[in-house]
């Protein structure tokens, strides 16, 4: 049976042909037409089979090579299936070409396409960054590897524990040094150096008024194609650091905008408590949203050159450990990536002509190691794409010395590969769509009212017609009953969110209830092993409170988004329900878009609502992080002096005394999260019912003007030769979006 399947990234959008007729509409097929492959991939050749009641097909995938290979990956499972590429051309300047069009805008006829938001939002849209979020536990050598992706000695490694800063490295390929700008608590920056130096950097990690250091520079290895790429280095989860850093952290693992997340585990030190936390959160987000929530985590086996071969260690069984590891905290699957990111460094360094230390010479010269035992190849390990791993092992072929052979077998450019890959397949195609979306609205409701006003010019029926429609619309307007009775349905709307955050409160205090069964589980201890027990405890709750308090900020945003989307829906039928006369006289068809008002979308009008007051610092309800233990634990359980007098502690005791503040916290911050959104979408609904009297006036206005213009009978001809050009101009403009979001099969490649 023969199958065609075409994959738009651009668009999101597939269609399937079997037998050369569409096949989607009316199976299952039809719920994955608009999302992204990767999330269904997992699943299309068994729901194919399925639907078409036979394993014996061929496909034809039209598409790009990225996502062609994500189809062969899945199909190794299916031998049956035979799969073939129809090669598509690989655009790579469509950001050019965007800007191109921008340009085309503002020199263009129409005014409303000169307007400078179209533009604001287009640069928005395509300089938005793109975070790579770099995770570890202490010791597992995380900043050695980000000073081997620079090829140079700039994030400290010593005193790790105690660090509490977060840095973001903004990729500038243009830049000859690396500049640092230090900001305090407040955001304020109080130290800027122009050329930063590893030394520098040292100063600014242990100045305890530092809570963020920004540094542009160059990201080398990294493919930015255009992207605002920032590489963030995160303290740990046993760090000492702010809460705020915390929950960033647990932030962007759990963002919707799915950035990627290198986690760097130390190979020869598993099985902490240290990061299950974390761990959790991690595989809770690569649990939904199919291949690209599991595409965006790479986990770095670092120190992999420290197993050795001749007492039965091997890179396969370390990789087998961490897996094993890994998916007892529920995840799935995962990337793993052996490396050794010191040897990397050391050779990255040399070659770009910097000293080396003692240290790093020994270990220089110890390199033979990589070259003499084949174990020690661990770009071979690494979870690539077939061409990706051709690409690497032709670059070792083509090698100018061992130094740079060795760089690969380290497994460095294995995980660079993979981020590079990772941003053409996903950020990329996603920021190219996200820039398209800011103006082809607008664009294409120009489109309308141009043809529109034609058709006004071209027939005097016409023109007849839609000045009795226009008028008839316009009373409708003036007597306003159907505007009081929208307001009405929207003061109706159900704003109740309990059920919004019963997840939550769940998920929070089950979790809450194992820490505490660790407690439970010991009657009675001995003074120090208590301590330990319940210092490491607080540790644990506060990484709790932490992901309560991400998780109750990530449903709030979802919750306000809903509920204007919610909005949004009701006022564009409310103005259907307006517009809605039949009129078999007007020729032209879905003439009643012309009365869509630009400006109402959810995103503008969360923007208007948001800046409409003041911003809500300080105001934002989480769980105090600030609190240590023996402020709200140690004066509610056992005094001081009575811990001096006794050996043994009743550690079931203490634990319910230890979780009762505890769990107060929690509900009191749920309940306080569940307040403020309710009075948020209450004020999101007054907001709205205040803008449905500008959004009339708007409407009133375009009614108006195109009554007007039915009215006109002068200098026709003329009028109708302008719009007759703005069309053509508008066409080509159309076909030129269109054309950047389109799939072009390349030449030469029959079907």
């Amino acid at each position: 049976m023969k199958v065609t399947v075409k994959y738009n990234p651009y668009k999101v959008e597939t269609q399937i042909w079997v037998n050369g007729e569409e096949f989607m509409a009316k199976t299952k097929l039809e719920a994955y037409k608009h999302e992204r492959l990767q999330v269904w991939v997992e699943d299309v050749f068994e729901m194919l089979i399925e639907e078409l009641n036979d394993d014996r097909i061929e496909i034809d995938f039209i598409g790009t090579k990225l996502d062609f290979e994500d189809m062969e990956d899945i199909k190794q499972g299916y031998p049956t299936i035979k799969l073939e590429h129809i090669a598509v051309e690989e655009v790579k300047d469509k950001f050019s070409q965007l800007s191109e069009l921008v340009q085309m805008m503002k020199l263009g006829p129409f005014e409303k396409l000169r307007d400078e938001r179209i533009e604001r939002n287009f640069q928005k849209a395509l300089n938005s960054e793109f975070e790579i979020a770099v995770i570890a536990t202490m010791s597992s050598g995380k900043s050695t590897l980000i000073n081997a992706m620079l090829g140079h000695e700039l994030m400290p490694s010593k005193n790790e524990a105690c660090t509490a800063k977060v840095s973001r490295i903004k990729h500038n390929l243009e830049a000859e040094h690396y500049s640092a700008r230090a900001y305090d608590a407040a955001g304020e920056m109080i130290r800027f150096i122009a050329k930063a130096s590893i030394d520098d950097f040292i100063v600014l990690n242990e100045d305890p008024d530092i809570q963020v250091i920004e540094i542009e520079g160059s990201l080398p290895n990294i493919r930015s194609s255009q992207m605002n790429l920032v590489l963030v280095d995160t303290p740990g989860p046993n760090n000492s650091m702010e809460g705020a850093h915390r929950q960033h952290t647990l932030s962007v693992i759990k963002s919707d905008d799915k950035p990627m997340v290198l986690y760097v585990l130390n190979a020869t030190q598993l099985r902490t408590d240290d990061d299950l936390a974390l761990l959790r959160t991690v595989a809770d987000a690569m649990a939904v949203g199919g291949k690209q929530s599991k595409d965006r985590f790479l986990f770095a086996m670092n120190k992999s050159d420290e197993f050795d071969s001749e007492k039965g260690e091997s890179i396969k069984g370390a990789m087998d450990g961490v897996k094993e590891y890994l998916e007892m905290q529920g995840i799935e699957r995962p990337n793993i990536y052996p490396v050794s990111a010191q040897i990397a460094k050391i050779i990255r360094k040399k070659q770009n002509g910097y000293s080396l230390t003692r240290a790093e010479k020994a270990n220089y010269f110890a390199k033979e190691l990589f070259l003499e035992d084949p174990m020690m190849r661990l770009n071979e390990y690494a979870p690539l794409s077939p061409s990706l791993q051709a690409d690497i092992t032709d670059q070792i072929s083509n090698a100018i010395d061992e130094d740079e052979a060795i760089v690969h077998y380290s497994g460095i450019t294995s995980i660079e590969r993979a981020i590079n890959q990772y941003l053409e397949k996903y950020a990329v195609t996603s920021k190219v769509t996200n820039a398209v979306n800011t103006f082809q609205r607008i664009v294409e409701q120009e489109d309308m009212n141009n043809k529109l006003e034609q058709s006004i010019l071209e027939d005097a029926e016409q023109r007849k017609e839609i000045g009795r429609v226009m008028e008839t619309i316009e009373r409708e307007l003036e007597k306003g009953s159907k505007a009081q009775d929208f307001k009405e349905k929207i003061k109706s709307m159900n704003l109740k969110v309990d059920k919004f955050f019963a997840p939550t409160h769940r998920k929070i205090f089950t979790l809450l209830n194992q820490e505490m069964n660790k407690l439970r589980g010991n009657s009675k201890i001995g003074r120090f092993e208590a301590e330990r027990l319940l210092t490491k405890l607080t540790r644990n709750v506060q990484l709790l409170q932490d992901d309560l308090a991400t998780d109750l900020d990530k449903r709030i945003s979802e919750i306000l988004h809903s509920t204007a989307e919610g909005y949004v829906i009701e006022y564009k039928n409310h103005i259907k329900h307006i517009a809605n006369f039949e009129s078999n006289a007007i020729k032209l068809g879905g003439w009643e878009k012309a009365l869509t008002i630009e400006s109402v979308d959810v995103l503008d009008l969360i923007e208007r609502f948001s800046y409409s007051q003041d911003e809500k610092v300080g105001t934002k309800l989480v769980v105090n992080t600030q609190r240590k233990w023996y402020t709200f634990w140690r004066p509610r359980h056992v005094e001081e002096d009575i811990y001096e007098r006794v050996e043994y502690i009743n550690m079931k005791d203490v634990a319910e005394e230890f979780v009762l503040p505890i769990e107060e916290d929690i509900s009191t911050n749920i309940q306080a999260a569940h307040d403020f959104t309710k009075s948020e979408l209450e004020r999101l609904q007054t907001f709205f019912l205040g803008e449905i009297d500008r959004l009339e006036e708007v409407l009133r206005e375009r009614v108006n003007q195109i009554r007007r213009l039915a009215q006109e009978n002068d200098q026709l001809e003329e009028r109708m030769q302008e719009k007759l050009e703005n069309q053509k101009w508008l066409d080509e403009f159309m076909e030129n979006l269109d054309g950047i979001l389109e799939l072009k099969i390349k030449e030469g490649v029959q079907l």
